[in-house]
């Protein structure tokens, strides 16, 4: 008797791994879509406003600064406005020294 009450406890401890491995692996496909999926990003920066400063792209100095796209600085922009011309959102990267 003992016997047979050992081996089906072990096949409903086995279901129950089964349910929570199959629900942390639909966690982590979860985080993984919404990362892809640029949720993640809107979460961490915030809608869509520019922290630094609106400026032409050949204004930001790339080395010392990076552009983030997507931002209310493209309302700024017009059709057929040339490239190095656009407005950007130009996020300083590190403090200049002069």
């Amino acid at each position: 008797m003992k016997i047979k009450n050992i081996i089906s406890r072990k096949g409903q401890s086995l279901s129950i791994n089964t349910i929570v491995i199959a629900a942390i692996a639909l966690i982590i496909l979860v985080v993984l879509i919404a990362i892809f999926g640029g949720q993640i990003r809107k979460f961490l920066f915030g809608a869509s406003s520019c922290s630094g400063e609106c400026t032409e792209r050949v204004e930001c100095d790339i080395g010392y600064n990076t552009v983030l796209s997507g931002t209310n600085c493209d309302d700024k922009n017009t059709e057929g406005m040339d490239r190095q011309y656009e407005y950007v959102c130009c996020i300083p990267l590190i403090d200049r020294i002069t």
